[in-house]
């Protein structure tokens, strides 16, 4: 087996699916794509070339809480042969008897997975389909996109902050106030992130790059709007002041 994937969670970035797939075909792996936060995408036209090489896949997962806005929890694996489900899951014991000769042969979901027993998660997924159908999806996905872009213009454009990254809907970026020690940034940049969460104005969650502790924006909520992103950018800079001055000042006594 051979694990692609698509929307990395600390920077949302892609592998090259296109050419996994075909390493997959040459030497007769499965080839399974971990899309748990980044595969809705796929279905917006400007980001389909990003996953060139999805259809060669014989597994998908994704994470419909994540980018198709239903309610926590809602998991998903897509198999291009749903034989392979049943071959690895299907238990027939005695005290089974689901299926009769004088009625058609029922679906019975514990024969795709380990659970017998489980809610109608699929029904809130269901239902968000049809209400905001295909188009709506690759709008709001869409916009997710190009509100994350603009955190990352305006934290390229700020003095006090560094920006990193940029994929699909994930931002990073560090605060690095002017004169402030390069070896001292990851703990300014801990520090301000624990504060931003205490704080309860912005919740923003942290990326390792590299060997730089960063601050990580994912942009999943389809009411998030530019203002907001806008505000964000204020919040941490002030926040960062802050946090950077209570750190100068402990150090002086």
């Amino acid at each position: 087996m051979v694990i692609g994937t698509a929307g990395d969670v600390s920077t949302g970035a892609v592998d090259d699916l296109k050419s996994i797939a075909a390493i997959c075909k040459q030497y007769d792996c499965w080839f399974h794509i971990d899309g748990a936060y980044g595969i809705p995408a796929a279905v917006v036209p400007e980001q389909c070339s990003l996953f060139e090489g999805m259809d060669d896949a014989d597994s998908v997962a994704l994470d419909p809480h994540k980018w198709l806005y239903a309610p926590l929890e809602a998991g998903c694996t897509l198999v291009k042969d749903p034989n392979h489900l049943i071959q690895a899951y299907s238990s027939h014991p005695v005290y089974y008897n689901f299926n009769s000769e004088d009625e058609p042969e029922a679906r019975n979901f514990y024969e795709y997975g380990f659970q017998n027993s489980r809610g109608f998660r699929a029904l809130k997924v269901w239902m968000v389909l049809q209400q905001a159908g295909r188009q709506g999806y690759m709008e709001m996905i869409a916009t997710d996109i190009r509100l994350a872009g603009l955190l990352f213009r305006l934290a390229s454009q700020h003095a006090e902050l560094q920006a990193i990254t940029h994929n699909l809907s994930i931002t990073t970026f560090r605060y690095c106030p002017s004169g402030y020690p390069e070896a001292n940034l990851n703990e300014l940049n801990q520090r301000l992130l624990n504060d931003l969460q205490r704080n309860g104005e912005v919740f923003l969650s942290n990326a390792v790059i590299g060997d730089k502790y960063c601050l990580r924006a994912c942009i999943v909520n389809f009411r998030t709007s530019e203002r907001d992103i806008e505000d964000i950018v204020e919040i941490i800079v002030r926040s960062g002041r802050k946090t950077a001055e209570l750190i100068r000042s402990k150090q002086k006594k």
